[in-house]
């Protein structure tokens, strides 16, 4: 299915489809694989690659996000207003609502990251904040297996196959990287021992309830537009770190490289 068809009504309609069964568990495998070690990266002293290869991978989730997603958001509000306006208040608003909700709601979850209370006398750090509110870890690290849920559920019901299927994979395995060593950075062994494997498991869950449960098609568009919105505030994290350490030139790389090849791929699957 070509990028330009992934999003209209007949194919959001349709059963899930058995032949993408295998190919897209790969994937989950894939975004699995990228949790549980993509944290071990955090462990090691920051060096200039490090760093430099965040901030390409935010750069290649920029790209997909503007180049991709956002004419896919303007075909649900489409969607939306034809078909579904009848449940819903502001149907001409609603994709870019819930959009907007899922950029509050991780920019949300960073700040409570590095909100660390200070005691007097003291230096805070990611392990001082952790054991201050024993909570925080599990909340932050549980939205983002949420947020994992959906985007393999999506991968799926959108029936995404072949080359579209590998660009995702490729531009959402950077992008979960990035997550992968902003948890590791701020909970280290909590997300080391337990947390990896919840957004790993997290990850084959979407994929199992994608291939299982077909959910109201309402929630669905709902929810695309939601990770959408954390697509876009969590690459700005990655390549914005509080330390001012963002490449520009390797983060301008990846948007500029990745944008030339789904033109491209465009082009080749619209030509006649």
């Amino acid at each position: 299915m070509s990028p330009s068809a992934a999003l209209q009504l007949e194919a959001l309609a349709m059963e899930f489809p058995g032949p993408h069964a295998l190919t897209t568990l790969g994937v989950a495998l894939l975004f699995a694989a990228v949790f549980v070690f993509g944290g071990r990266a955090a462990l090691r002293p920051v060096r200039r690659g490090h760093r430099r290869l965040l901030s390409f991978a935010a750069g290649i989730s920029i790209a997909y996000t503007f180049v991709h997603v956002l004419p896919g958001l303007n075909r649900i509000r489409a969607i939306q207003s034809s078909s579904l306006n009848e449940s819903m208040v502001f149907p001409e608003h609603g994709v870019y609502l819930w959009t907007m909700a899922g950029f509050l709601v991780f920019y949300g979850l960073e700040t409570m990251a590095v909100a660390r209370p200070v005691l007097p006398g003291t230096h805070a750090n990611a392990a001082d904040a952790a054991g201050a509110a024993p909570q925080r870890p599990w909340l932050h690290m549980g939205g983002f297996a949420l947020y994992t849920w959906i985007l393999t559920y999506m991968m799926v019901w959108t029936g995404k196959d072949g080359l579209t299927l590998s660009l995702f994979a490729l531009a959402m395995g950077m992008h979960l990287f990035t997550i992968a060593f902003n948890l590791g950075s701020h909970y280290r062994g909590v997300y080391q021992s337990r947390g990896a494997l919840l957004l790993a498991l997290a990850s084959l869950a979407g994929w199992a309830a994608a291939v299982t449960l077909q959910l109201p098609l309402a929630w669905v568009l709902n929810g695309v537009a939601f990770v959408m919105g954390g697509v876009v505030v969590n690459a700005a994290i990655a390549e914005l770190p509080s330390e001012k350490e963002g490449r520009y030139w390797s983060f301008l790389t990846g948007a500029v490289s990745y944008t030339a090849l789904l033109l491209i791929l465009s082009k080749v699957e619209n030509a006649p």
